[in-house]
Parts: structure tokens; sequence; C-alpha cells
């Protein structure tokens, strides 16, 4: 294909802050140079970027992508924060919003509800089993808090899980809640359609082009359904998206894992699911050193350090990346000791890692593993939900961190963990820049490479993406705005004017049976 040259921009190579070049050479969908001359640019289309800032495509390295591509066609969210306030306030509001959407189901498709914010409705409580019959009609129904740790249920879907329902309030949180979730993923994919299918993916492409993201790690895979014909699907679709997926299976059982080995670009195993060593704050379930402020009791992690290791090591000698979802200082803790009880110096991850002690900051930046962070979820704890305060002791809240990461050279990376947030990353880097402990706060600039440079990393993919050099994916979007000189609430509400993959103007996606059919015939490509 003829090259094109890209001109007359301000490209943020995110070497550093100031690395900044006004042209760029594409062919193959690969930056070949950065100011080339005219006679090495001789016979490649131009086209102007007219004055805009360039930046690199942004990078989501850990979402639950087949969850939040159903979710996004089937489901709904019963919460929403609008006027500086959590909507609906009270379990009277929650109902009228779930029969509503109740009511446009067939009497046998199940009700998906997500982002119920327990802590702002005055009830401070899910829906019991019996209101959930009642405001659904019958009808299977699931509920999750906005951590995705908790959730309610309806007779029928207690039924269809094979759980009696005689006495149960319904509402299920910590391991009993964890080790369904394959079982439901089951039973709401069995209802997915090829139109709510072509709905989602569409939905999906397009909020990451309006995002400005190119490439996302997926923790998908569901250790407790037996044969988990939904990663399996999911690994087909997302080999033939416009974007890049990057799968981590959630299999603590590597058997399990092996058959989809050959369609990875790397090995990489974990994330939630079977590898999560403990729950969340909500629920919680997350596994602190210190009790619960409001109940006075701990959590405690999901395994034992001798599970942990056996699992790890199995892993790490096999050649997995390990990814290991840890909240509280006690699970951060399980996953750290065990991965370095490991020989192959592979750069490992943990996700969330959001509370941490200094013993384990030390050993994290020591081993060189990646953290992947979601600052968000605690921005908006803060304003809205008041979780953390609620619950958490002043010392507990004392080792949450973000700026210590990047000052002890941690490769820190921002993500959403969709659907239990939004794909957003412009709210991430605003609770990177404005994060819950202020004086942990992160500059924009500093805020852009935990979305691009260290993500990278992370994917083990750094000289394939998160900066604009010569050798790298063309995956970039523009800005008329120089990014690193907002303020954090304007760097929250920025949407890129455009986003080009490979070069080329990211399509927008219908959301048709026949696109859905056409994508299908595509060549596959690694994930």
């Amino acid at each position: 294909m003829r090259p094109i040259l890209f001109t007359d921009g301000l490209i943020h190579t995110m070497e550093s802050e100031e690395a900044v070049a006004s042209a760029m050479l594409v062919e193959n969908g690969r930056i070949q140079m950065l100011d080339p001359t005219l006679e090495q640019a001789k016979g490649a289309r131009v086209v102007s970027l007219a004055g805009r800032h360039v930046y690199p495509c942004l990078i989501d390295g850990h979402v639950h992508l087949l969850y939040t591509v159903v979710l996004l066609a089937a489901g709904f969210d019963v919460c929403r924060i609008a006027d500086g306030k959590v909507l609906p306030e009270d379990l009277e509001g929650v109902e009228r919003e779930i029969r509503a959407f109740a009511g446009t189901k067939a009497p046998d498709e199940i009700v998906v509800g997500n982002q119920y914010i327990m802590t702002a409705i005055r009830e401070h409580r899910l829906p019991s089993r019996e209101e959930l019959d009642d405001w659904c009609g019958g009808r299977a129904a699931v509920i999750y808090t906005i951590d995705g740790h908790a959730s309610a249920l309806s007779t029928a879907m207690l039924e269809k899980l094979g759980i009696d329902p005689r006495g149960h309030s319904g509402v299920l949180a910590g391991e009993a809640h964890e080790r369904i979730q394959g079982r439901i993923t089951d039973l709401i994919a069995a209802g997915v359609t090829p139109g709510i299918l072509a709905k989602g993916i569409a939905a999906f492409h397009n909020l990451c082009a309006d995002f400005g993201i190119s490439c996302v790690g997926a923790l998908d895979g569901n250790g407790d359904s037996e044969k988990d014909p939904t990663t399996k699907l999911i690994f087909f679709l997302a080999s033939r998206f416009d974007l890049d997926v990057r799968f981590y299976l959630q299999y603590m059982d590597i058997e399990k894992a092996q058959p989809l080995r050959r369609y990875q670009s790397r090995p990489r195993i974990g994330g939630c699911g079977d590898w999560e060593m403990d729950g969340s704050i909500g629920a919680h379930s997350a596994a602190f050193s210190r009790p619960y402020r409001d109940t006075g009791s701990c959590a405690p992690t999901y395994f034992t350090q001798e599970q942990v290791d056996a699992a790890v090591r199995e892993a790490d000698r096999r050649g997995y990346q390990i990814a290991s979802h840890a909240i509280g200082d006690l699970a951060v803790e399980r996953i750290v000791r065990a991965l370095g009880k490991t020989e192959s110096g592979r750069m490992h991850r943990i996700e969330h890692c959001e509370f941490t002690s200094d013993e384990m900051m030390e050993e994290i930046a020591r081993r060189g593993y990646a953290v992947m962070a979601q600052p968000g979820y605690s921005w908006i704890d803060k304003r809205y939900l008041h979780t953390y305060e609620r619950y958490l002791s002043p010392e507990t809240l004392g080792q949450m961190r973000f700026a210590d990461f990047l000052r002890r050279g941690i490769c820190i990376c921002g993500s959403s963990d969709s659907p239990v947030q939004s794909l957003d990353p412009w709210l991430q880097m605003l609770g990177m820049t404005q994060f819950y402990r202020e004086e942990e706060s992160v500059t924009p600039y500093e805020a852009l490479r935990c979305y691009t440079v260290h993500p990278a990393r992370a994917l083990l993919e750094e000289k394939e993406r998160g900066m604009l050099l010569a050798g790298m994916r063309a995956d970039f979007f523009t800005s008329d705005r120089d990014l690193f000189s907002l303020s954090p609430t304007e760097l929250g509400d920025f949407r890129p004017l455009d986003t080009w993959y490979g070069g080329k103007p990211a399509r927008r996606w219908k959301g048709t049976p026949a696109e859905l059919a056409g994508m299908l015939f595509r060549r596959p490509k690694k994930v």
C-alpha cells in the first residue's frame, strides 16, 4: 500500500513530556519514521493534521470483554450519577427502574442489572429475592453491585443455578457470589441472539474509538463452567475485531487454559475469577490486616499461601504471564509472596493492588511486577458512595497510593475493569490527577503514560504500542488541546477529535446481523 505522510501536527511520542515531532511516515499500519525528509517521504500520500495534537492510542489493560459486550446490548445500569447525586435514592426508585427494564423483556429472558450503588440507597441494602420476584414478574434476574462482588438473585435465577431458594434471601457476597459467576454467564449467554451480539460488539468498538482506545487486556474465562463455551466464543469473535484484544484466561486449572493458548499472542493467565485473592470493600470481602470499621470483623483471603504458591509456581513454570486480583493488603501480600518464589523473572501483574504495605511496595518494585489500577472508582467513592470512609480505618486508607508507585519505578497502569466501571479512560485519569489521597495525585502527562507506555509494558508489548516511534503501530488520536496543560476536571471531560488504527480512521460500527456475519469471514489474528 502507498505510504501516508501525516504532516502539520504536534505528535507527542510519549518518550518524554517534551518529545514532539511534526510529521510521521506510515506504511502498512506502522510508523516508518518521524520527521522524514522530502526524499524519504517521496511518493507518499499527504494527510494534514491541521495543527492538532497527536497522542498514542490508549490501552485498557483490564476489562471483562464478554460481559461488557453483553451488558452494552442487553443489560442496564440500575443506578447513575446525575446532578451531583446518585439516582435513584431509595428502593422505591430502584423498584421503578427494575420494573421498567423487566417490562421490556420476554418472560423467558434473564433480567441483568449492573451498577447498583448500595451505600447510596437510603435502605443500604440490595433487593431481596421476594422483591425481585415481584418487580421482575417472576423472571430470572440478577442485580450486581457497582463493584461486581455482590449480587441479588430472584427465585427463578437461584433455581436455574441449582440453589434451593427456600429460606434464601437471594443476596450473595464473598466466595458464595464469586464461585457461581461462570454458571451465571453461561445462562445469560444462552439467551444472547446474533442481533444482541452484533449490537454489543458495535457498541464496544464505537465506545473504544470515541475514547481513543486501540487495545484492551481482556480478563475472561469461568472456572466454574465445565466447558465454558462463552469464552471460546469471545476468543473467536475478538480475533476478528478492529481493535486488538489480549486475553488473560481466568482459570487456575492450567489444563483448561491449554487448548486456547495457541490462539494467544503470548501465554497469559489469571485476572479475576479463579485468580481472586479476595473480594471487594463494598461486599466486606476484601482482605485487610485491620478490621472493617463498621463491623469490627476481618475477611479472609480466598486461598491459603500454599495453594497460591502451587498455582503460581506451575503457571510460571509453563510459561504464562500471571495476573491476579488483590485489593486488601493481606490479599496483595498473598499473591506477591507467591510470585516472589518464581524463577522466570517475567513481569507478572497484580490487579487493583489498592491497599499496599511499605514492605510489599518494596517487593513489587524490586521484582518488577506491573500493577493494574482503577483510580476512577475511588474518585467516585469519595464524592458519591462514601464506602471507603464508612468501612475502612484511617490507617487502612493511608495505604492507598498512586504517585508512590511511580516514584518507586513501578509499572502502574490505569484501566476500567469494565463493566464494573464505564470504559471511559478519562474518568480514570481524573482519578489519577485528583487521587483519593491528594498527596498521591499525578500530573496529566504521568496519567497519560499510565494508559499508554505502562500498559504496553504490562502486556509485554512495549515494542509494539504505547508510544509513537518508528516500528510501532500507527494507532493514535488527535486533539485541539494540549492534554498536558489541562486541569483534572478538563482531563476528565476530554474526548478525542478522531481516532486512527494503523494509520486509518476508526470506522463506525452499525450493529447489524449482516455486519456480524461479515466479521466472521475475516482472517483471525492472535489475541
